[in-house]
């Protein structure tokens, strides 16, 4: 098996599966019981959100636990929302759909919202974002990198801009790819609310977390027993929890210069194949995704195609599989949306394995023309 298909999820860290088992044999308490169990349980969710907030850079008060990204994000959007601030929103047309479904139900209540259109190569300019911006704005959400073409979007500098044009304003950045990927800094960014995902860095799935900057006030949007300071309500799931915070602690930034090596592999092969093009390609590109078309072959035959030899990839979003096309590629206008393969990476995969899918995909394009 050689599995690219990282930006839908990646395998669990063996370190992470141990302390999944571990956590879930043993410390089961319910973190709001005022019994040993409980109490024990309550200190490994304490010591975890530290060590989440290690990783994001960020005080430990400031990380609240949520489900995952989707979650995440409907938190941040809908508690950040103010119509008395301004009915502005600004975002962009290749967020995730976790952004795009939640910005179409803030429009059914009223508000107006920007959506920025890409270049050819799915970057956003830092321009389009600022020309965006109103008095009137009370929301800016961005995502850090796209999950389907790896463009890294200038999040770094929103925040000056925004203070300046709309300073009651939020900024709020979807991080779930690049968060343990390359370097995300929210609190020296400026940023109010930031989204990251635990499935995503080989942790398990059904855990998130949500920085919310110190001082911004949010809206709940999920009511109960008050947990996570009345921002997500719901019993903490401490085993997720705890592995989350382990799957942090093997953070690793020096793998991505391995894992661009591997990119750069796959990119300069495939692009021989007659008709291939890369759907990105911008200079601001994470080295763990790689999108291309090849032309002559419908993305769905070839996917199902490499599935039989053993090799998973995807054309899109995972999250988005059963809707019509990707909602990225069209917003880029690429020329080629209908053959278009995503290929995303992890530490755990090899040159030798991009050989293997290097030779393996051309005979099967080959093979598919004829």
């Amino acid at each position: 098996m050689i599995y690219l298909d990282n930006s839908a999820t990646t395998p669990l860290a063996p370190e992470v599966i141990e302390a999944f088992t571990s956590y879930m044999n043993t410390s089961f308490g319910n973190p709001s019981s005022r019994h040993a169990l409980g109490l024990e349980a309550s200190k490994i969710v304490s010591s975890a959100r530290a060590k989440v907030a290690k990783a994001i850079g960020c005080g430990a008060d400031e990380v609240y636990f949520t489900s995952g990204g989707t979650e995440g994000d409907n938190i941040a959007i809908l508690g950040a929302a103010n119509i008395k601030k301004g009915k502005r929103i600004v975002t962009t047309a290749v967020e995730h759909h976790a952004v795009l479904n939640t910005m179409k139900h803030l429009e059914s209540l009223g508000f107006d919202v920007v959506y920025i259109k890409p270049d050819k190569n799915g970057q956003i300019k830092l321009g389009q974002i600022a020309d965006s911006i109103t008095p009137d704005t009370c929301l800016v959400s961005v995502m850090h990198v796209n999950n389907e073409t790896g463009a890294i979007f200038p999040v770094d500098k929103i925040k000056p801009i925004l203070s300046k044009i709309a300073p009651r304003a939020l900024l709020h950045v979807d991080a779930v790819q690049s968060f343990g990927h390359i370097p995300f800094k929210p609190a020296q960014w400026g940023i109010d609310l930031a989204s990251v995902s635990s499935h995503k860095i080989h942790g398990p799935k059904g855990i998130g977390a949500l920085y919310v900057r110190k001082g911004v006030a949010l809206k709940p949007t999920v009511f109960g027993g008050g947990q996570e300071k009345n921002i997500r309500s719901g019993t903490e799931n401490v085993g997720a929890i705890a592995s989350f915070a382990v799957a942090t602690e093997l953070i690793n930034f020096e793998e991505a210069a391995k894992v661009q090596k591997i990119k750069d592999k796959l990119l300069n092969a495939l692009l021989t194949v007659d008709g291939a093009v890369q759907n990105g390609g911008g200079e601001n590109e994470s080295p763990y995704i790689l999108n291309i078309s090849f032309g002559k072959v419908r993305s769905e035959i070839m996917l199902n195609a490499l599935s039989n030899e053993g090799i998973y990839v995807s054309s899109g979003s995972a999250c988005a599989s059963g809707t019509r096309g990707s909602h990225v590629l069209e917003a880029m206008e690429a020329p080629l949306p209908d053959s278009a393969i995503r290929f995303s990476l992890s530490r755990y995969n090899t040159l030798e394995e991009a050989d293997i899918v290097i030779d393996k995909l051309i005979e099967i394009e080959k093979g598919l023309r004829r």
